[in-house]
């Protein structure tokens, strides 16, 4: 049963899925750039985000499995993570010129840079050492909305309180499938964070 519940967690914290998480919890913000959008312009910016950055590198990792280039859509051999690291940083840095490209708010632009840079950090580390993408993840997810409320005055300290029990929760699922050991779960959480807080506090 714990089994089942940490897969579960680990499919519902995937790192593709952050960006998408990022957006939506945007929108619960009261704030001027969100009040702004039209209703139809929000979705659509969405469906956007979550096909670019979670369904286009997915079909691109699973076309890799099929061809044999990965042993597993988990990865857990090192060196199999750089081919699809680098798809999806190129597939985070072209949605961040399409952003540009439309006018957005930059709010909008800094959560999709911030993912690029943080998978080109976690790259560069796993050159030498296994990270936990997951903890970076939802690290970078902690740290995003703690940087923007420092620099946007949003008052959300219990949603940053939710993504760090979200954080823990997750890294307890990535310790009980025995994906990593602590100190790859605790340094991920802690890449991701600092990377992404301070994308939006050196913006």
């Amino acid at each position: 049963m714990e089994e089942k519940f940490a897969r579960l967690i680990s499919y519902m914290m995937h790192p593709l899925l952050m960006p998408t998480y990022a957006l939506l919890l945007l929108y619960t913000q009261n704030t001027y750039y969100i009040s702004v959008l039209p209703e139809n312009l929000k979705w659509a910016l969405a469906a956007l985000i979550f096909g670019n950055t979670a369904v286009l590198p997915t079909i691109i990792i699973w076309f890799m499995l099929k061809r044999g280039l990965i042993t597993s859509l988990q990865m857990p051999d090192r060196k199999e993570r750089t081919f699809p690291f680098t798809i999806t940083a190129i597939s985070y840095f072209a949605t961040y010129f399409m952003l540009r490209n439309m006018g957005l708010p930059r709010i909008f632009l800094l959560f999709i840079l911030g993912g690029a840079i943080l998978i080109v950090v976690v790259s560069f580390i796993n050159l030498f050492w296994k990270i936990s993408i997951h903890m970076a993840g939802t690290g970078g997810l902690a740290g995003a909305f703690t940087g923007l409320m420092y620099t946007q005055y949003i008052n959300a300290p219990l949603l940053i309180i939710l993504l760090i029990f979200l954080g823990g929760l997750t890294g307890y699922a990535r310790l009980k499938l025995n994906t990593h050991n602590q100190a790859q779960v605790y340094t991920g959480f802690v890449v991701g964070a600092v990377t992404m807080s301070a994308v939006f506090l050196l913006r």
